[in-house]
């Protein structure tokens, strides 16, 4: 799936959606790129709880390369740095996140802790290359 695809399944609401998103879905709200290469200028992600949508920095991350075990090995280490995405994609090799954060520096705080973990550092090397976009609600 490409990244731009992976914006039209957001807005198709065919991804698993958290508890805090569940249930009828009902409004679109937009995210317009503040930052990042290469990935969609705006996503657009249908939800019945707009409000939970407005507030900070939302992440789009896509990773290359073995993304079923990936997919495993981040789940063990990202709740662990703060971490926690809301939807996960995953298209043959390519596996998709969306992450909210508080704030940018909830975001950084998170990614250099991250960045330290002995089991990020041991995945890492698994795949070929990684993007990056930062959205807000536009």
């Amino acid at each position: 799936m490409t990244r731009r695809g992976f914006s039209v399944g957001l807005a198709g609401g065919i991804f698993g959606l958290p508890r805090c998103f569940a249930g009828e879905l009902r409004t679109v709200v937009r995210l317009k790129a503040i930052a990042g290469a290469r990935l969609p200028e705006t996503l657009a992600i249908t939800t019945d709880s707009p409000e939970k949508m407005r507030e900070g920095v939302w992440e789009l991350r896509t990773y290359q390369g073995a993304a079923p075990a990936l997919a495993s090995q981040f789940a063990g280490v990202f709740p662990l740095a703060g971490i926690r995405p809301v939807l996960q994609g995953i298209a043959g090799e390519t596996l998709t996140y969306l992450i909210p954060f508080e704030n940018l520096t909830a975001r950084d705080r998170a990614w250099t802790a991250l960045n330290a973990d002995p089991g990020w550092i041991r995945a890492r090397p698994q795949f070929q290359s990684y993007h990056f976009g930062l959205y807000r609600v536009a």
